[in-house]
C-alpha cells in the first residue's frame, strides 16, 4: 500500500503489515474471506498489501461503549464482536479514517436511517457497492471490528421521510436480510446486507455522535478483482460464440448531446421491433443518477432476462443495447459509456404516451446468456411504458422518473 503518501498524522497510526506475514493470513486476509456471500469470490480477490490501524483513541471509546452497554444490562449476544466492511477507491480516504474512524455521512444509502444520523457498513466483504464487480477492479477495503448491540430489524424504506434511529437500539438491519442468499443480484445484496449503525447522545435530544464508538476501523488492505468467469474461455471459444451470435437491428440513428452527434444504432436478440418509432435524431438532455432510478424502478428490471416486452410492477419493459454504427468512431461513443459509468448515471429520454427511453451502463445489469453482447462493457436501452405497447390499457404519466 503507498505507505510514502500517508499524511504526517497519521505516522505511527498506520502500521504497515507483510503480505508473508501470520497477521496478514490470519487477522487481515482470513476475516475478509470469512464473510463473502459469493462462492466465486475465494478465486476472484487477491489482497496484495495492508497496514494496521492503532489508533488508541478509537480503541478507547470502543472499549468505552461495550464496557458501557455491558452495565446497561446488554447481553453477551449484545456485545458479540464481528467484522464490517467499507469499499475505497482513494486511498487516502481509506486512511483518513485511521484518524477519525467512520463519519456519519459516508454513505448514500438511505433504506434503513438517515446516513446524517449514523453510518452504512457492509456485512459481506464482497457486496460492497451497488455496482457488480468488473475484471481488473482493484481498490481498498477497510475492515472494522463491531459491536452492533441491540439490532432491530426495520423494513426498507425508500420515501423522503427516512427512518430515525431509534430509542433503546444501537444498529439497524433490513427486514430483508434472510432473504440474502447467494443466488441475490450484488446490488440487491448490497442494500439488504448493510448495517446501519448510531450512536444517540445521552443528553435527551435526538442527536447522535458523529462518529459512532461501536465501530472500529481495524485495517486497510488492498486487492483486485479477476472476473474467473470471463478468463474461462479459450479465445478459440470466445470466437465460436460470437459466430453463433444473432441480434435485430431495430433502429438506426443519431444520438444528440449538446453540438455533437454519435451515429448509433438499437439492437436486440431478442424482438426485431423496438416498442415505439424513434425520430432519427434522438436528443439527449438531462440525466438521473442511478441510485434514484434503482428506487424508482423494480428491482427485478436488472436481474430478469428481459426477452420481448416484460411486465413488473406497473411497468412495461424491454430491453436492447445501444451500439455504435460500424461508420462511427468509437471514441466518443465509448467516452461516453466511460462517464455515465464513472458518474454513475442514465440517461432518460421522453417518449410518446407516457414512456421513457432509459440509456445505462451494462454494469448494473445481471447477464444471461442469450440476453446481448458478450462484450464486458455495453450501453443497454431499457423502454419504460405504464401500458403495454401490443394491447393498450391506458395511458398514466411517468413523469416522476426524472428529477
Amino acid at each position: 500500500m503507498e505507505s510514502g503518501n500517508v499524511d504526517a498524522s497519521l505516522k505511527g497510526v498506520l502500521l504497515p503489515v507483510r503480505d508473508t506475514s501470520d497477521i496478514f493470513e490470519n487477522s487481515i486476509v482470513a476475516p475478509i474471506q470469512s464473510a463473502y456471500l459469493y462462492e466465486e469470490s475465494r478465486q476472484s480477490f487477491r489482497y496484495k498489501s495492508a497496514v494496521l490501524i492503532e489508533n488508541a483513541l478509537l480503541e478507547e471509546k470502543y472499549n468505552a461503549f461495550r464496557a458501557k452497554r455491558r452495565q446497561e444490562g446488554y447481553s453477551e449476544e449484545d456485545l458479540k464482536e464481528s467484522y464490517g466492511f467499507l469499499l475505497f477507491d482513494d486511498v487516502n480516504k481509506a486512511h483518513a479514517l485511521g484518524r477519525n474512524g467512520v463519519l456519519t455521512g459516508n454513505s448514500t444509502c438511505t433504506t434503513l436511517g438517515d446516513p446524517l444520523k449514523g453510518v452504512y457498513i457492509s456485512m459481506y466483504s464482497d457486496c460492497l457497492d451497488l455496482n457488480r464487480w468488473y475484471n481488473g477492479k482493484s481498490g481498498y477495503i477497510v475492515i472494522f471490528r463491531l459491536t452492533k448491540g441491540r439490532v432491530k430489524r426495520v423494513f426498507e424504506n425508500y420515501t423522503q421521510n427516512l427512518t430515525p434511529p431509534t430509542l433503546g437500539y444501537d444498529c439497524h438491519v433490513s427486514e430483508e436480510l434472510p432473504s440474502v442468499s447467494a443466488k441475490t443480484s450484488s446490488f440487491l445484496a448490497f442494500e439488504r446486507t448493510q448495517y446501519y449503525m448510531y450512536e444517540l447522545l445521552d443528553d435527551g435530544s435526538c442527536e447522535t455522535a458523529k462518529s459512532p464508538s461501536a465501530a472500529c476501523p481495524f485495517a486497510i488492505v488492498s486487492f483486485s478483482y479477476t472476473d474467473t468467469k470471463a478468463t474461462l474461455h479459450a479465445p478459440h471459444e470466445i470466437s465460436e460464440e460470437k459466430k453463433l451470435d444473432f441480434h435485430y437491428v431495430a433502429w438506426m440513428g443519431q444520438l444528440q448531446i449538446g453540438t455533437q452527434f454519435i451515429d448509433v444504432g438499437l439492437r436486440s436478440a431478442a424482438v426485431a421491433l423496438i416498442p415505439i418509432k424513434l425520430p432519427p435524431v434522438v436528443k439527449i438532455d438531462r440525466a438521473i443518477y442511478m441510485l434514484e432510478l434503482l428506487q424508482l424502478l423494480p428491482r427485478a428490471a436488472f436481474e430478469t432476462c428481459l426477452s420481448g416486452e416484460v411486465f413488473l410492477d406497473g411497468f412495461y419493459l424491454s430491453l436492447c443495447e445501444l451500439v455504435p454504427s460500424e461508420t462511427e468512431e468509437n471514441k466518443s461513443f465509448s467516452l461516453l459509456l466511460q462517464e455515465i459509468k464513472e458518474k454513475n448515471l442514465a440517461l432518460p429520454v421522453p417518449l410518446n404516451d407516457g414512456g421513457f427511453l432509459m440509456l445505462l451502463h451494462s454494469s448494473h445489469f445481471l447477464m444471461y446468456n442469450g440476453s446481448g453482447s458478450k462484450a464486458t462493457e455495453v450501453m443497454q436501452a431499457m423502454f419504460v411504458f405504464p401500458d403495454s405497447r401490443y394491447i393498450h390499457k391506458g395511458n398514466h404519466s411517468m413523469d416522476s422518473l426524472i428529477y
